[in-house]
């Protein structure tokens, strides 16, 4: 298998790993749910969370990799650059994202448990949650950002549709727009320019 086929793969996969995560059928209706709702959800289902959690972390790394191969993939200097530029900000980024899934896998279930015997939160419980939106948020304007490097450098040429390159681009610079004008963004949303570099590179453009 050449390394155009590794870094599809590895894209393709981390894509649908995410997604399978996200789609927890025990899960999904607590993501826009009130905290109460969210945390009573968790508290009932303490095995299909960390079960998506797993999978989110090995659609982050398998993610990651592959985007780190992509530089190999372009002809001359600045695509390459640009890219391995791009693919450094999104490993920053996914280093970020693991720091708050590993929070997520091993402190949420607890707290959950806790908020449905009590009833009550410990205080400090708010300040790394806090903490933790933080590095999502810095997740995401990272994981963006690369992307948009990653998107131009496509855009010099090689195996992925330069299309492709632009449509990323694009995407992403609107995304960090709407992060900053919304103050959120749904993870989901960075694993589709990956899923489409991703595919990108299995069918030949």
């Amino acid at each position: 298998m050449d390394t155009a086929h590794v870094a599809g793969w590895l894209l393709v996969c981390g894509s649908v790993a995410f997604g399978v995560g996200a789609g927890n059928p025990y899960l999904v209706r607590g993501w826009t749910a009130p905290q109460d709702v969210f945390l009573r959800i968790v508290a009932g289902h303490p095995q299909a969370w960390r079960f998506t959690t797993a999978f989110f972390v090995a659609g982050t790394v398998a993610t990651a990799s592959g985007l780190l191969l992509v530089p190999i993939l372009l002809p001359g200097d600045w695509p390459r650059g640009l890219a391995a530029a791009g693919g450094i900000s999104f490993l920053l980024a996914a280093v970020l994202w693991l720091i708050s899934l590993v929070y997520r896998f091993s402190v949420t279930p607890a707290v959950a448990r806790r908020f449905v015997d009590s009833g009550t939160i410990d205080p400090w419980i708010a300040d790394l949650d806090r903490l933790n939106g933080m590095l999502f948020k810095a997740f995401i304007v990272l994981a963006f950002a690369g992307l948009a490097a990653i998107g131009l450098a496509i855009t010099g040429g090689g195996p992925i549709p330069v299309l492709v390159g632009w449509g990323i681009a694009l995407l992403s610079a609107l995304l960090i727009l709407g992060l900053i004008i919304s103050g959120d963004m749904p993870p989901f949303t960075v694993y589709l320019p990956t899923l489409a570099i991703g595919l990108a590179l299995l069918t030949g453009g």
